[in-house]
């Protein structure tokens, strides 16, 4: 019995290297998206002859799929997970193809959209899939590989994105960003295919659809406006969307506390005051730098006209530095909230740099706002990987998994209403400013939450302290 543990201990690591490469690519796929849609936004526009409005529907239809659907990654749970990640990834596939035949503005939200579905379904079963493929001695470092081939791949999005676009003849443009995805995206199909499935389909758990339909609806009614508004003149089905989102939210939260434990956001989990805070700084802070990397990235090939290579060169800055904050972050000894509130308030500090630096942004004079980005992205790095330790670490095990998968869903929806904000912002003071003055104007809106964010940090941290010093 010793011997056969033994040699299953030995083959299964072995085995699940094998079958960790979809995961890894799959992660990859997901996340560089975002930074190289960054860059290809101009070129968009340019091509389809777009204004700031139908640029914020096609960029904000990504993320808002994936916090739509994000909830039904539980879906891994009922149908198996390695189905439901090959199901992602074809339907990530679809839509990277259809975006790349796009002949106008709503074909592509629309196929942007099928891309947000595939990588809902992709991205939980990647972590989900980790503690059926290694035993847990190795499940520590299989999950550290697979939050470093995230970072890795937000620092290669722009300038794998600038290098697309500098090499694609001027007939294919953009569309070569997502031929790629979709020859990623393909890869990770075929790899995946020939992988024995770690589990076999449960029929029980996971949340009820209609439940799952519910949340959907209610984050749609609340962020959708904020893309369909400035591409359409505000119409008044708008603001019937909002009006909706009221008896959306009744009827989650009605089922909700008829479900209890086994629903998508447990009540149990809102009476733990870390993980409320940690909703709030998501919300505040780590919601801002999206919108304004797709912005920036607009501004500097419109001004200075950069080349989208060159502005991926000086946006890398902000990914290259995330990940060294998320490395400083872990070896600070400070509590989760001191480095919260130190983190944000660094953010706040380096978007109030990055505001003064960019109307003085030149071709020749591009040094000040790459250092900017690399100050901005090590406080985010630093912001990011606290709050997400604020708002697990008082969690029992139990809650675990419905904590991540509230963050996360917390996150991707902060992301596309911050990528609609900042469009709109940016696009009304494009009517009377020049591009970096605009974009500099619109960091108004980072700065603020920022602020925000930092005083109630700062104010929590106080009150964490005298509480402290008055038990001892």
């Amino acid at each position: 019995m010793q011997l056969h543990e033994s040699l299953e201990m030995d083959i299964r690591p072995t085995s699940a290297a094998h079958g960790f490469g979809p995961l890894l690519i799959g992660m990859a796929m997901n996340i560089v998206d975002v930074p190289m849609m960054a860059i290809a936004m101009p070129g968009i526009g340019g091509d389809l002859d777009l204004g700031t409005g139908p640029l914020t529907l096609i960029a904000g239809a990504y993320p808002l799929m994936v916090a739509m659907l994000l909830p039904a990654g539980r879906a891994g749970d009922r149908f198996g997970r390695r189905r439901v990640f090959l199901a992602g990834g074809a339907l990530f596939l679809t839509g990277a193809l259809l975006s790349a035949l796009a002949p106008g503005p709503l074909p592509l939200a629309g196929a942007r959209m099928l891309q947000g579905g595939g990588a809902a379904a992709v991205a939980p079963q990647a972590l989900a899939m980790i503690p059926q493929l290694f035993p847990p001695v190795a499940q520590s470092g299989a999950f550290a590989r697979l939050a470093m081939t995230g970072s890795f791949a937000s620092v290669c999005g722009p300038l794998l994105a600038g290098a697309l676009l500098a090499a694609a003849p001027d007939w294919l443009g953009w569309r070569a960003i997502f031929l790629a995805e979709a020859a990623l995206a393909l890869t990770v199909i075929l790899m995946a295919r020939g992988q024995p499935s770690p589990e076999e389909p449960s029929m029980g758990g996971g949340s009820r659809p209609i439940e799952t339909a519910s949340f959907a609806a209610l984050i749609l009614c609340l962020v959708a406006p904020l893309s369909f508004g400035p591409a359409f003149g505000w119409p008044a089905p708008v603001f019937l969307m909002w009006a909706a989102a009221v008896p959306c939210a009744a009827l989650f939260v009605r089922l909700t506390l008829q479900v209890g434990p086994a629903a998508l956001i447990p009540p149990a989990l809102l009476r733990e005051p870390g993980f409320r805070w940690s909703l709030v700084f998501l919300l505040l802070a780590v919601s801002a730098p999206p919108g304004l990397f797709m912005v920036l990235s607009l501004a500097l090939q419109s001004e200075p006209r950069l080349s989208p290579l060159q502005t991926g060169l000086v946006t890398a800055g902000f990914p290259a530095g995330v990940v060294a904050g998320s490395w400083t972050a872990g070896r600070l000894a400070l509590p989760p909230l001191a480095r919260v509130a130190l983190g944000i308030s660094l953010l706040c500090g380096s978007f109030l740099l990055i505001h003064a630096i960019l109307p003085g942004t030149t071709l020749a004079r591009l040094w000040p706002l790459r250092v900017g980005m690399l100050t901005a992205g090590a406080a985010m790095g630093m912001t990011v990987t606290s709050v997400m330790q604020l708002g697990m670490s008082s969690l029992p095990t139990s809650l675990a998994g419905a904590g991540a998968g509230a963050i996360q869903t917390m996150q991707q929806a902060a992301m596309a209403a911050s990528i609609a904000l900042s469009f709109a912002v940016y696009g009304q003071a494009l009517g009377t400013r020049p591009a970096l003055e605009a974009a500099a104007t619109m960091m108004w809106l980072q700065i603020s939450t920022t602020g925000i964010a930092a005083l109630l940090a700062l104010a929590l941290l106080r009150y964490d302290v005298h509480h402290r010093k008055a038990e001892a």
